[in-house]
């Protein structure tokens, strides 16, 4: 049996790529593709612009990027000082902000954004994540027109929970927490990489500028 052809010319980098939806999307991926490049937050810190832009200066181009960070603590807005609400704003806005005004993503390529569906209904806990990556969220398509003309489609993927070690941190009864879901089930991260990978393999391009909510059907609003 012959082993499948990969595909040699595109070039695929994932941030947040060891561990969770991360690791996820790099296995897919890595079925179809050969120049997968998954980096952890020892290779590049996005909370450190210094961290940020050294990845800049050795990955001056690419066809694709997922932009995907761990999530911050949930705190109550009055325990939130300055020097966590720069951290974060970095981490989570900033730093992706750098890499997207100084990464030449080649033309026909793809922007994923990793976000979360708290975007939508954003709850009275994890302030932090809700109110940075929406802003994020509103800067990707601020940008998606000037992208689209050079077909380079951005897509904002919406996680609802998903078994990672982010939702272990925050829930302490996932069996218990499951019963209380749409579905009965929490999300695998499977779906998320082969989701990636159907988009990126068929050439999907006009859905561009769009959110994309995988949650499971938690979410209660229609727009």
């Amino acid at each position: 049996m012959k082993s499948k052809k990969l595909n040699t010319k595109i070039k695929i980098l994932v941030l947040g790529g060891s561990r969770g939806i991360g690791k996820s999307i790099t296995q897919e991926v890595k079925k179809n593709f050969k120049k997968v490049h998954p980096f952890s937050s020892k290779d590049i810190d996005t909370s450190n612009l210094i961290s940020v832009k050294n990845f800049i200066k050795k990955n001056k181009s690419t066809d694709v990027i997922i932009l995907n960070s761990g999530g911050p603590p949930n705190l109550p807005f009055k325990k939130i000082d300055e020097k966590i609400w720069y951290k974060y704003f970095n981490q989570l806005f900033l730093g992706f902000a750098l890499i997207l005004k100084d990464l030449k993503i080649n033309n026909n390529g793809y922007i994923f954004y990793i976000s979360s569906s708290i975007i939508k209904e954003p709850p009275s806990s994890l302030l932090i994540s809700s109110s940075l990556r929406l802003a994020f969220t509103s800067l990707l398509k601020s940008l998606s027109k000037e992208y689209s003309k050079k077909n380079i489609s951005i897509i904002n993927i919406a996680p609802g929970p998903f078994k990672t070690g982010r939702v272990k941190e925050l829930i302490s009864n996932l069996k218990e927490f499951e019963k209380n879901l749409p579905t009965k089930k929490i999300g695998d991260p499977k779906e998320i990489g082969k989701f990636v990978n159907f988009i990126i393999q068929n050439k999907i391009k006009y859905l561009t500028g769009s959110t994309v909510y995988m949650d499971g059907n938690t979410l209660n609003s229609l727009t």
